[in-house]
């Protein structure tokens, strides 16, 4: 290690590098091109800004990605889009043309297409939406020219600032229209080049100790919910949850062994950190990572804030020791704000002026951990999405922030490896079970289309878990097991996100699964045959009858006071909220012109148990969540907009004005009942309950005394 100044903020950056696995049994390539694209682009060019800046920063590679970056580059052409670019226009099929009338505008429009006339003139004739009626248009409109170009035009815009500099990638870019074949053909061996430098590059630099290359486990997938689904129980009902758990901590286990194993072969050394997929971790996970030889993990801040011994001042400013058994662990955690300032923020801002705010927020850290023994601040952050996002591709900002921490009296770039060698660190008793994403497992569990996944995944593993030890087809069912088990699959099922690569991702799944099967020698069920994405739930449409006044003061005032509002009875949802006895007998709710009303009858048995409490989350034009105690016989309060009583039934009022709400609007609303440790209750189980916001017309039309 260099030596180095003890009065110095140690900043220690982690780029994570990741894409799944793309490449289904039987097919000669990857059907999706992410990670040639994100090669030429991201891996490539964080090469150069480390080469560069000769900053001390840490780089995550996902075994799956290793796997993939060594397939593409012994592989021309590496993957389907790059094999379609290489067939003239002329010899299109018309699935070809619509093919890439389809895909070949995946990039950021507003900085690759809109700004780039002859681009942005390909996707007018296109049209902004993928339609059955704008791709007959298309296929009429478009001349042999205009595919030769798009190809070009696609290509040629996901080479990086690195490439960029090159005299005939200037010249090409420079050219502008009118590409021909022979254009096509250099930019992809351009691109196959790329390709061919990202892993020796990484290589020498960790060789020569100024960067260090972390891992995840194997195929990116969520550890703590392998190791039991009803780790997401806290934040998620557990009636929300799959009806059958997913409790294999033993598949953990293997990705993190396999995850060892691809390491060494890739970086001829074994791995000391890990990047848990997502962030995500449990007590479960830390242990399994502890005894397969890891030495340090890194998560995010929100996570520290819900753990045992993770409430001291400034706390996520150092590091932590966790520790069960035998197994010990250095955990850090992510500045959650200043990670993703750079990952989806300052795209929009000058190099300076980002620079200059990440610095001030630097420096304000560094004079409030003054003296605090092992201080490090850590960025966290994806290496790869963000820089499509920018006009240079991030240039700018990597070289002036790299840069100005390097010249920094008190600032200095460190690898995690580095920091574990000096200074005194903290303990950790438990680790809180989440992600990155809102320190919880909704983005992978808990939505009807996720827990049909699980199902899957658990009717397949229960195939290989019923095979004896030493047949000879374990090995190859267990290779499609893991690639299954990605995270990335459950991402996109079923909300918040979607994308134009939705119905891919659930094929890739999908097919994985039936490869199990076919490795066992199995027919795999029919429900393989159909679709999971697209099995949305029904929205919940109930339209209050008329405006009502209600006294908000925790009992049935009037019989009349709520007639007019709906009535929802949990009782509907049968079996969904997986309980015999219900906490909530009855929801309603409805509105007058200056605001809405909330009232939930609680079930007698569970009225008043310490600590519930009733949260109430709403959106309209901005998202909004209102806590109420439970704790109590009677209570109520009167601020900020909100008025609420507790007593014989619950009573909410919340001002149009607080929530700027408009007349005619749609408004959405859920709520939770918690008590200390989980969500106990849902309404509605999953989606919205949604209405729409009268007109004053429709309010005097309906008005009743």
């Amino acid at each position: 290690m260099a030596s180095r100044r003890s009065d110095q903020l140690p900043v220690l950056f982690l780029w994570h590098h990741h894409q799944p696995f793309y490449q289904v049994p039987d097919m000669e390539r990857p059907v999706l091109p992410w990670v040639r694209l994100h090669a030429v682009r991201g891996y490539l060019d964080m090469l150069t800004a480390a080469r560069v800046s000769g900053a001390r920063m840490t780089f995550n590679f996902t075994p799956s990605l290793i796997k993939q970056l060594h397939f593409a580059e012994q592989t021309n052409p590496p993957d389907e889009f790059a094999a379609v670019s290489l067939i003239p226009s002329r010899d299109l099929t018309e699935e070809q043309k619509r093919f890439i009338l389809t895909h070949f505008f995946s990039i950021n429009w507003a900085v690759h297409v809109k700004q780039n006339s002859r681009y942005n003139s390909l996707l007018t004739k296109r049209g902004d939406r993928v339609t059955e009626s704008t791709l007959k248009t298309a296929l009429t409109e478009f001349a042999l020219q205009d595919y030769t170009d798009l190809v070009a035009l696609f290509n040629l815009s996901w080479i990086g600032f690195t490439k960029r500099k090159d005299t005939e990638v200037r010249a090409l870019i420079q050219k502008g229209r009118a590409y021909t074949q022979s254009d096509i053909e250099q930019i992809l061996a351009i691109h196959q080049a790329a390709l061919s430098e990202v892993i020796p590059g990484y290589k020498q630099l960790q060789k020569s100790g100024q960067i260090e290359i972390s891992t995840s486990p194997y195929s990116h997938p969520i550890l703590p919910l392998l190791c039991d689904t009803k780790a997401a129980a806290p934040d998620i009902p557990r009636q929300l949850l799959p009806s059958v758990p997913y409790q294999h901590p033993e598949d953990a286990e293997r990705h993190l062994r396999v995850a060892a194993k691809v390491y060494r072969e890739a970086w001829d050394e074994p791995p000391r950190g890990l990047w848990p997929s997502e962030g995500s971790v449990s007590n479960d996970a830390l242990e399994l990572a502890a005894q397969t030889g890891y030495k340090w993990l890194a998560s995010d801040e929100a996570i520290l804030a819900r753990s045992e011994g993770g409430k001291s001042q400034l706390k996520q400013f150092t590091s932590y020791d966790w520790s069960r058994g035998q197994g010990s662990i250095r955990c850090y955690f992510r500045d959650h704000a200043l990670s993703d300032a750079i990952g989806f923020r300052y795209s929009t801002m000058s190099a300076t002026d980002a620079t200059t705010e990440f610095i001030g927020h630097l420096e304000t850290i560094e004079r409030n951990t003054r003296g605090k023994a092992g201080r490090c601040v850590v960025i966290a952050l994806d290496g790869e999405n963000p820089w499509e996002s920018y006009v240079d591709g991030g240039e700018g900002l990597l070289s002036e922030l790299l840069s100005r921490i390097d010249s920094h009296q008190r600032l200095e770039t460190m690898t995690f490896s580095e920091h574990m060698e000096f200074g005194t660190r903290e303990r950790i008793k438990s680790i809180h079970a989440g992600s990155w994403i809102d320190s919880n497992f909704k983005i992978w569990i808990g939505d009807p289309e996720k827990n049909q996944a699980w199902t899957e995944l658990g009717r397949a593993r229960q195939v290989v878990e019923g095979l004896i030890a030493g047949d000879a087809r374990i090995e190859a069912a267990w290779n499609w097991l893991l690639e299954a088990q990605s995270s990335d699959w459950f991402w996109w099922y079923g909300e918040p996100f979607h994308s134009a690569y939705d119905g891919h991702f659930d094929e890739l799944f999908r097919a994985f699964l039936k490869a199990v099967y076919a490795a066992v020698g199995r027919q795999h069920p029919v429900s393989l045959n159909r679709p999971i994405a697209g099995v949305h739930h029904v929205e919940r449409r109930l339209q209050p009858a008329f405006s009502i006044n209600p006294v908000i003061d925790g009992k049935e005032t009037s019989f009349f006071e709520w007639k007019g509002a709906c009535r929802i009875d949990p009782r509907q949802y049968g079996v969904m909220m997986g309980r015999s006895e219900e906490l909530v007998n009855a929801l309603y709710y409805g509105f007058n012109a200056s605001e809405l009303f909330f009232r939930l009858d609680l079930n007698k048995v569970h009225h008043h148990l310490t600590p519930h409490a009733l949260e109430l989350h709403f959106q309209s034009e901005r998202e909004l969540s209102f806590s109420v105690p439970l704790d109590s016989i009677k209570s109520s309060n009167d601020e900020g907009g909100l008025r609420w009583a507790v007593g014989e039934v619950v009573e909410l009022a919340v001002s149009l004005g607080v929530l700027t709400a408009a007349a005619g609007e749609e408004c959405q609303f859920y709520v939770e009942i918690h008590d200390a440790d989980s969500v106990l209750e849902r309404l509605p189980p999953t989606g919205e309950y949604r209405f729409r916001l009268p007109t004053t017309e429709e309010l005097a039309a309906n008005w009743i005394v």
